[in-house]
């Protein structure tokens, strides 16, 4: 080591950083900013995220499938929440689209239909570093990232579906994904191929998709005795604890999910309107 490093070194000692470390952005600003699409609450650093639209059951949209990828960024860079419940609003968790919004965007569109189909899942796996609770409240599509979550219950009403070979589209967005990790790929195929009526909660429970289920009404309650469970442990355990929970799922996101996605778009791209189902009232 040089004199001169020496030097620097010792004159450098105790001296007061000239930058400043930036701030998060707190709830109540992203919150505000998000409360189109979610009502979040947060409570002894449990923060729960409800989905909905116009205070009712959430319609499915490119504007909510773009927030929700925002939103877990917006979570996961508040140090001051500590475990993520998401959920949805009434009976259903998504079961229903907003459609003029799909007249609006258009197929083929990068940032609608790649990038957000890509950070709704990456964002939830890589930007959330805390512990995440699902609580499947209903029937409904689009329940990938909910399966994503390090733990998932299911009211006894919900029922998981993976429509889009049904409705004339490759299944690519994710769902599909999911399903080959946690249920083996025979059966997500059966499912995928065959089973247009979905699969219940009871089925979902033995076929490893969710660790609980329970009536509705029970099914908040529970997800935040799962999260106070969850607290008891060192922040620190916890957070690392979720890189250790999420290694296996990351790996398959980041093997497969863009080549899933580029083709269902592709097969949307190449089949003829007429003959796709899922963007028809």
């Amino acid at each position: 080591m040089s004199p001169g490093f020496l030097s620097l070194a010792t004159r450098e000692e105790g001296a007061m950083s000239q930058t400043n470390f930036v701030p998060h952005i707190p709830l109540d600003q992203y919150g505000a900013v998000f409360a189109e699409h979610f009502a979040m609450t947060r409570r002894d650093g449990v923060i729960e995220v409800r989905f909905h639209t116009g205070g009712d059951e959430a319609l499915w949209s490119m504007e909510l499938h773009r927030a929700i990828s925002q939103m877990f960024q917006a979570v996961g860079q508040d140090a001051d929440n500590e475990v993520m419940i998401i959920t949805g609003t009434g009976d259903l968790w998504i079961n229903k689209r907003d459609m003029e919004s799909y007249r609006q965007h258009p197929t083929g569109t990068y940032d609608i239909w790649y990038r957000d189909s890509v950070k709704l899942i990456e964002n939830l796996l890589w930007s959330v570093d805390i512990p995440t609770i699902a609580a499947i409240n209903g029937p409904g599509f689009h329940t990938e990232f909910g399966l994503l979550c390090d733990l998932t219950i299911a009211a006894e009403e919900a029922i998981f579906f993976e429509p889009h070979f049904h409705v004339g589209v490759a299944p690519g967005d994710g769902q599909f994904l999911v399903y080959q990790a946690l249920m083996g790929p025979k059966r997500a195929n059966h499912v995928m191929y065959i089973r247009d009526e979905g699969i219940f909660a009871s089925e979902a429970l033995d076929w490893g998709l969710v660790g609980e289920v329970l009536p509705r009404e029970r099914l908040l309650d529970r997800a935040h005795e799962m999260a106070a469970q969850i607290m008891r442990q060192p922040r620190t355990v916890r957070r690392l604890t979720t890189q250790i929970a999420r290694r296996p799922l990351r790996q398959i996101v980041q093997r497969d999910l863009g080549m899933h996605l580029s083709h269902e778009l592709f097969g949307v791209h190449e089949t003829p309107r007429s003959l796709r189902h899922f963007d028809q009232d």
